[in-house]
């Protein structure tokens, strides 16, 4: 599995306690450098974009698809958006209430020290419920969540995993 954004990320931090597999992080950069095959990529879009141009992240979510088994992407991105439609390789969406995405957070709530949401696949419906933290990151928890399922993880053992049980 390989994430590609800052390096450092909660994503790839979660992602490692999800599955049994490496995770790799990498920059936009190196994903352009890197010639490596991967089961699935993540890429996040943490960098602003000039209007009609494509961040570095979404060049390498673009390219790095072609060396994956998935992309997970998430919809509630304008290029997660574009690139979902237009992909030609296999895709798993995720989405903070999209119901197109193929796992979809509902009902998204801050209880006290945790960050709980009800995470909608087309066969499941399960609450999670993770530790807040000083910043709460639905986007990391739902990229984790969904590179997980994407790579056939069972929802239930991957939020239980999330959670920290």
């Amino acid at each position: 599995m390989a994430v590609v954004g800052r390096g450092g990320t909660l994503t790839a931090q979660l992602l490692r306690r999800l599955l049994p597999h490496p995770v790799v992080e990498l920059t936009p950069c190196q994903a352009a450098l890197e010639e490596g095959r991967y089961r699935a990529v993540v890429v996040e879009n943490f960098e602003p974009k000039r209007p009609g141009a494509l961040t570095g992240c979404a060049a390498a979510r673009w390219g790095l698809s072609r060396r994956a088994g998935v992309t997970v992407v998430g919809l509630d991105d304008p290029e997660g958006r574009r690139f979902a439609a237009a992909a030609a390789g296999t895709v798993y969406a995720y989405s903070d209430g999209r119901p197109q995405a193929d796992l979809t957070a509902k009902n998204v709530r801050l209880r006290g020290e945790r960050l709980e949401f009800e995470a909608l696949t087309d066969r499941e419906l399960l609450r999670v419920r993770v530790p807040a933290g000083g910043s709460p990151r639905l986007y990391d928890h739902l990229a984790a969540l969904a590179g997980a399922l994407a790579l056939g993880v069972p929802l239930e053992e991957a939020a239980a995993r999330l959670g920290g049980s």
